[in-house]
């Protein structure tokens, strides 16, 4: 006689969606803040030079576009394709990968600074999102997430 696994179906609470969403946003702000004031001081420091590196103007204004686009853009990845990453990784990973891509960006694109910082995130993402699928492939990850 064959036993029959039976597997509940996954639901999705609607009101935890909501809530992660709404602690998606505030942290993907800060974050972008971060990976923009970060990627701002790498060029510049190598451009002109630590001193001229300090400059709060600086990290006011690449912390406020910063903080815009990672109030949109962690949760889309979140949601999406980095679901089963936790998220101090992808966090530390993707601050890191946009304030390099957009060093770069400026320093190699004249003005694409922009660009730079979005390929820098994007090749973040697709990176941790390779190493989950690799991770759970391998069955070392735990079960997937309610939401």
């Amino acid at each position: 006689m064959s036993k029959q696994v039976v597997v509940p179906e996954r639901q999705v609470s609607p009101t935890r969606v909501v809530v992660v969403t709404l602690g998606l946003i505030p942290t993907g702000a800060a974050a972008g803040a971060l990976a923009g004031a970060l990627g701002v001081t790498i060029w510049v420091s190598f451009v002109d030079g630590i001193r001229a590196a300090m400059d709060p103007q600086l990290w006011t204004f690449a912390g406020l576009v910063g903080g815009a686009l990672g109030a949109v853009l962690l949760p889309i990845a979140g949601f999406t394709v980095l679901r089963y990453v936790p998220l101090g990784r992808a966090l530390a990973e993707t601050i890191i990968g946009t304030a390099i891509g957009g060093a770069l960006g400026v320093q190699f694109l004249g003005q694409g600074w922009l660009v730079g910082a979005l390929a820098g995130f994007g090749v973040a993402v697709v990176r941790l999102r390779a190493l989950a699928k690799r991770t759970r492939a391998a069955g070392l990850n735990p079960p997937e997430p309610a939401a």
